[in-house]
């Protein structure tokens, strides 16, 4: 063994399957060279046994230092390219000669030579990483995907450590009762409180991530039907506010859509939102021809960090369902991906906007904001601003003057038009998205829709059967409920449950509309429903028609709504079912399609005239229709049942004379069957002296 010092280190170099051990309050061993079996000591801390002077011709060592009695008591320092640790040779001499450093230097011999080569390398490497780290940080393209990856790495840790506490809880709680049964009262308090804790959770969680996972928990929320109330009670607050962006954020955004900052493009621009959703949040602008907007900017990096949040929802579903099988939630998730997609685009809900616009022209009562093109990108829109008040404020409302009873009724016509007529769904009408205000030209009340980026097209088979399927509700027809209910896709034996989720009684109740369930019955449904499981429920919302989960949601949210204005099952029942009589019997999509071609015919037949070629020179308008797209316009209606003319459309938009025939008589029909009937209910309620509203609620 031999020993070298600079005075500030000491250099022991030893042979080969030898290693060293030394008393921890003495020695501070710093590393080992592998290629020199080289150990260096810094004297980094009170060195009792060892004594420096200052470096002069030669030093010594104490060999009390490094004994074999010492070596014994503490753990020995080995490793490649030593097999095995081995205990030091004791050292018996009193103390150790320690060398005069060579005239080259410590750091000149071979053995140090080679090592300092392998440090300047080493240090060099690791500055260059550091310098091109922060160099590549500097770069806003690559700083950006540096922001993106660390965002998404924190939202999927937060997300899967959230998760895995509370399938821990729900675990620990079906262990717990696993011999006793999980039908005592003490099982279902306790799971209500389980229940509660994680809805905490997931409401911390949704407003740490924000953006996608707020939108998430608001699906959540509107999901009444399946989800326990501790998760809907809790959730709900994400549909009031979510938290600002800076503006800087927004400049960001207009940047990277029109090169230029917002005071550029508008006359003023309030940097303080007047509102924040979930994907974005909207400032009150002026344009530069005066007029006053409402702009829309979505945030900055929602859209990026999409792939990476379904990402973390698909794979938390799939842990969830391995170890609850019977919680398959993959259905969810795929449901939830395919209704976000279309929302990143703001031309598609501009355009959504002004299709419902058109479609809903014949009322006065209804209103969709204008919207400014020439302002709008997919990630901004601009739209008119409308000063007015939620939907659900009943005492702004009434400082505006407009009666709750009116606004909950067109609440209801409004989107039971869109069901049952159009078949085309808006399917995020929670409070804040629809506004009342007064017409700015007559004075008027006007219901105001906002948020067109979710929207369902239904099926014109599906629209059919669903208003049929109406019909047999209040009807109390278990035939046509059959029928239409499994036209849709709802399996049979399923079909019982379609009354308990449309008018919340059984389908063999022979009680009256809106009369609610007696106490046998409840008891009745009670016991039916005691053998279903959540798997069951799961199973069952699975096979349903993804059509039919959105018009769910839908009818949930507006029936909300119309709760807190005070309405009933009634009105309810009364307005959905006239929407859906008159759905059964007017024009279908292709049936309009047909009608819009004729009316183009018609017109180029005009032209075709006497003087149609100075009609055609005055307008601008070409002949384009030729005589093989006439004959299979005429031929297409022939086959729909449509007259040669088509011009019956005397009552409820029916396309032939004996469809309104039609439908006048299931009109009749259908108001007997609520006002009559149920004007008889309410004396009988009231002659009873029960409470109407609660009865009826």
């Amino acid at each position: 063994m031999s020993v070298f010092t600079n005075g500030r280190n000491v250099v022991i170099h030893f042979a080969r399957q030898t290693c060293i051990n030394t008393k921890p309050q003495s020695w501070q061993l710093l590393q080992h060279q592998l290629c020199t079996r080289t150990v260096t000591i810094n004297k980094k801390s009170s060195l009792n046994r060892i004594q420096f002077g200052q470096y002069t011709t030669s030093h010594r060592l104490s060999a009390d230092a490094i004994t074999g009695q010492s070596a014994r008591s503490v753990a020995m320092i080995g490793g490649p390219p030593f097999s095995k640790a081995r205990q030091v040779r004791s050292i018996t001499n009193s103390s150790v000669s320690i060398p005069d450093l060579p005239p080259q230097g410590l750091f000149n011999t071979p053995g140090s030579l080679k090592l300092r080569v392998k440090q300047i390398l080493w240090a060099g490497l690791g500055i260059g990483t550091v310098v091109s780290a922060v160099g590549i940080a500097w770069i806003p393209s690559y700083r950006e995907q540096i922001t993106i990856y660390t965002a998404g790495i924190f939202r999927s840790v937060a997300t899967f450590v959230t998760g895995c506490l509370c399938m821990a809880d729900y675990k620990i709680l079906h262990l717990r009762y696993v011999s006793v049964g999980y039908t005592s009262d003490t099982y279902k308090a306790e799971r209500k409180v389980v229940h509660q804790r994680c809805a905490d959770r997931l409401l911390r969680l949704c407003r740490l991530n924000t953006g996608i996972y707020c939108k998430a928990g608001q699906h959540v929320a509107s999901l009444t039907y399946v989800v326990p109330p501790e998760y809907t009670n809790t959730l709900s607050v994400l549909q009031d506010r979510a938290p600002f962006k800076s503006m800087k954020e927004v400049e960001e955004v207009f940047q990277e859509e029109f090169g230029q900052r917002p005071l550029e493009l508008f006359r003023e621009f309030e940097s303080v939102p007047m509102a924040a959703a979930s994907l974005a949040q909207v400032h009150r602008a002026v344009t530069m021809d005066g007029r006053i907007a409402a702009v829309k900017v979505q945030y900055n990096n929602v859209s990026r960090l999409f792939k990476t949040d379904m990402w973390t929802m698909q794979t938390l579903s799939n842990i969830v369902g391995f170890i609850f099988p019977e919680f398959e939630l993959g259905w969810v998730v795929e449901e939830f991906r395919d209704n976000l997609t279309a929302e990143f685009d703001f031309t598609i809900e501009a355009r959504n906007g002004e299709a419902t616009k058109e479609r809903f022209k014949n009322r006065a009562d209804f209103y969709v904001p204008e919207i400014y093109w020439d302002l709008s990108t997919k990630k901004i829109l601009t739209m008119e601003f409308i000063d007015g008040v939620k939907v659900n404020d009943i005492e702004a409302l009434q400082k505006l003057g407009v009666s709750p009873k009116w606004v909950r009724s067109t609440l209801l016509e409004v989107f039971a038009e869109m069901i049952f007529q159009h078949g085309v769904v808006h399917c995020d009408p929670h409070a804040g998205n629809i506004l009342v205000a007064k017409d700015k030209y007559t004075g008027r009340a006007q219901f105001v829709l906002l948020d067109h980026g979710l929207y369902r097209t239904l099926d014109d088979t599906f629209r059919y059967n669903y208003c049929q399927l109406w019909r047999a509700l209040i009807l109390n027809d278990n035939e046509l409920l059959v029928r239409a209910a499994t036209t849709i896709g709802i399996p049979e034996q399923y079909v019982e449950f379609i009354p308990l989720i449309f008018i919340q009684r059984p389908a063999s109740s022979t009680q009256k509309i809106g009369e609610g369930m007696t106490a046998s019955q409840r008891q009745e449904v009670k016991s039916s429903m005691k053998n279903v499981t959540m798997a069951d429920v799961f199973e069952f919302l699975e096979v349903l028609p993804r059509d039919m989960l959105l018009v769910f949601r839908t009818i949930n949210l507006t029936r909300g709504i119309h709760q807190q204005l005070g309405g009933d099952n009634v009105e309810r029942f009364h307005i959905n079912a006239m929407f859906a009589t008159k759905g059964v019997w007017s024009e279908t999509r292709e049936e309009e399609q047909v009608r819009r071609l004729r009316r183009e015919k018609r017109r180029r037949d005009r032209l075709n005239g006497r003087w149609g070629w100075l009609a055609s020179w005055w307008y601008g308008i070409e002949d384009d229709m030729d005589e093989n797209s006439s004959a299979a316009t005429r031929a297409y209606g022939k086959q729909l049942g449509l007259g040669p003319k088509n011009r019956w459309y005397l009552f409820g938009d029916t396309p032939t004379l004996y469809r309104s025939i039609r439908y006048i008589w299931d009109s009749f029909t259908m108001k007997w069957r609520l006002w009559a009937v149920e004007g008889l209910l309410r004396m009988w309620l009231w002659w009873a002296g029960k409470d109407v509203a609660e009865a009826m609620s």
